[in-house]
């Protein structure tokens, strides 16, 4: 019980972390989006930047958002699909055994 919480909460944190800031690369530059600021090497250059720069830069981290979103929610559901398996598997495995532990009742008697 306790090893698929750990990895959950694993999983959580390896989700998370990516989103609160990412690396952009735009016209040979590599930017950091954070929130609502744009870095450049750990400074804010949002207001030097072109709007039309600052809109390319703020579509290629939105585009990149939407396609890590996409591949975290295929992981997880094929994580809750080998979950619902090991649980279907369980659910058999205790139904053969209360199924043979019956038959064996009747052997006694």
């Amino acid at each position: 019980m306790k090893q698929p919480l750990l990895l959950l909460f694993t999983f959580l944190f390896l989700l998370i972390a990516p989103l609160n800031a990412q690396e952009i690369e735009h016209k040979g530059n590599i930017y950091e989006v954070k929130g609502s600021s744009i870095l450049l090497d750990g400074y804010d250059v949002t207001e030097s930047l072109t709007i039309d720069d600052q809109r390319e830069i703020r579509h290629k981290y939105e585009a990149r958002e939407d396609e890590f979103r996409a591949i975290e929610k295929q992981k997880r559901k094929e994580e809750k699909a080998e979950e619902k398996e090991e649980r279907k598997a369980i659910k058999e495995e205790k139904k053969a055994e209360r199924k043979a532990n019956k038959n064996k009742r009747f052997l006694i008697f």
